[in-house]
């Protein structure tokens, strides 16, 4: 059976689209490049503990039980086989992380935060004790909503060595809204689901109003699938910083690979993470999608046909 021009191009562009994704690297900080003290006790001393992804279960020492980090009970001490959690940072003290990538200001990057950063934060909750088995559809947060937060000032560059860019304390901190949040809790079994999407940024525009005398499970739905965290967007740098930052040729972005967080009084960190979109590092736009929505479908081929026998220069020659 022949087919026409089209039709094979057409079939070209799908088995092209097919092709996987390249999914080399890592989206967390996985590089400590330096730190300074002064940290907190054992088991708040190891900066190794903010590299990876942010803890996902914790091992309570004085319950002596297991518990999963959510918006109401933060990270701290040690993971069930033992590892420290978060890194505690005294006065003055800092630590810089580097990912395997660079991390782009990324139009695509949902609201467009680039980065995240994950303390251990929480929200206070209107009185009771938790424990692993609580039903958190039983548990409030405070009227008016109140944060235990210890902020951390964040700082980016390009190079190791810097120049460092550092971000306006009045527009974003670390340690701020939102606490990590690493399921979602299923109100039918009363107990933890699914995970939540470490990679995925909370609406920046929500407020610590928003959550006022929410249930728990209320609030998880505010973070619309995301982990939590803070967002960062490089666009939120000051002006003169941030067109500083030289421009990836390959990809017409300005970027950062390097995370420096100093504290100003105390505060932890857990973990740093690229925002995931399509077109980025891991989720490029594959061959064939001309209208880069990261799929190879028929709206590409309505593209291809409408410029198909469109001709600009030497349309004549053989």
């Amino acid at each position: 059976m022949k087919r026409s021009l089209i039709q094979s191009v057409f079939i070209l562009i799908f088995a092209v689209g097919a092709v996987a994704w390249a999914s080399d690297g890592s989206d967390f900080a996985s590089q400590l490049v330096s730190y300074r003290g002064p940290f907190g006790a054992y088991p708040y001393n190891d900066p190794n503990a903010v590299l990876g992804p942010p803890t996902r279960q914790v091992y309570d020492g004085w319950e002596q039980a297991v518990f999963t980090p959510s918006l109401v009970y933060p990270a701290w001490n040690v993971t069930p086989d033992g590892r420290p959690t978060v890194l505690t940072l005294g006065l003055g003290g800092e630590v810089v992380v580097g990912f395997d990538h660079k991390v782009a200001d990324d139009e695509n990057n949902l609201y467009g935060i680039d980065f995240i950063v994950f303390s251990n934060s929480f929200f206070q909750r209107a009185g009771g004790e938790l424990t692993p088995t609580t039903d958190m559809n039983t548990v409030t947060l405070t009227v008016p909503a109140s944060l235990n937060a210890e902020w951390l000032t964040v700082s980016v560059a390009q190079d190791p060595n810097g120049p460092w860019f550092t971000f306006p304390t009045d527009r974003a901190v670390a340690g701020d809204l939102f606490p990590t949040n690493p399921f979602a809790w299923d109100s039918d079994s009363k107990q933890w689901g699914e995970p939540l999407d470490f990679l995925r940024p909370v609406d920046p525009n929500l407020t610590l109003s928003d959550f006022s005398g929410l249930s728990v499970p209320d609030a998880i739905a505010l973070y619309d699938g995301s982990a939590g965290g803070t967002g960062f967007d490089l666009q939120w740098l000051e002006p003169d910083d941030y067109a500083a930052l030289r421009i990836d040729p390959a990809s017409g972005r300005r970027w950062i690979q390097y995370v420096k967080l100093t504290s100003e009084e105390w505060g932890e960190l857990d973990a740093v993470a690229d925002v995931a979109a399509c077109g980025d590092y891991r989720h490029p736009f594959p061959p064939g999608d001309l209208n880069h929505d990261c799929r190879v479908d028929l709206a590409d081929f309505a593209i291809l046909a409408e410029h198909w026998l469109v001709c600009t220069w030497q349309c004549n020659e053989p």
